[in-house]
């Protein structure tokens, strides 16, 4: 009998506030829901045609570690398995079923990330253009990220 899983891959833009709870046995536990749009070409332009909205849970310490990056609106990409949950619904008793993405790794575009640090840092460049035609200072010694390599 061969096994089979449900491995999944989801990009989109996280709708929600992040909010880092722990479970009775002290385990983090983290919940995204990320918005995924479907386009479509229409002559020389793009139109949206849906909208999807996929809940993602992360735990351990992937979701201590999100937690403090990811934050409502940013652009995410989750692997993970896709995984069914029920529960009784109080009113009617009816069982009530849904998908999620129970995740393995998160992904942030380097692009998002290069903007949250100039935010973080107080970087002030994008708002006044340098005057001078001096070249710009170079990065603090304790940045790794900042430096130019040899290749």
């Amino acid at each position: 009998m061969a096994r089979s899983s449900a491995n999944i891959t989801v990009k989109g833009n996280n709708v929600i506030d992040v909010e880092l709870r722990y479970a009775n046995s002290g385990t983090a536990m983290l919940r995204l829901r990320l918005a995924v749009e479907r386009w479509k070409r229409n002559g020389e332009d793009w139109e949206k045609t849906q909208t999807s909205f996929v809940n993602c849970q992360l735990w351990g310490d992937l979701a201590e570690q999100t937690s403090t990056i990811v934050q409502k609106g940013m652009r995410c990409q989750v692997e993970g398995r896709l995984e069914e949950r029920s529960w009784e619904d109080a009113t009617t008793g009816d069982t009530r079923y849904a998908m999620q993405v129970v995740a393995d790794d998160v992904f942030i575009p380097v692009e998002d990330i290069e903007s949250m640090v100039r935010v973080q840092r107080g970087d002030k460049s994008q708002a006044k253009p340098q005057q001078s035609s001096a070249p710009a200072a170079s990065a603090p010694a304790g940045d790794p990220f900042d430096e130019e390599l040899d290749f």
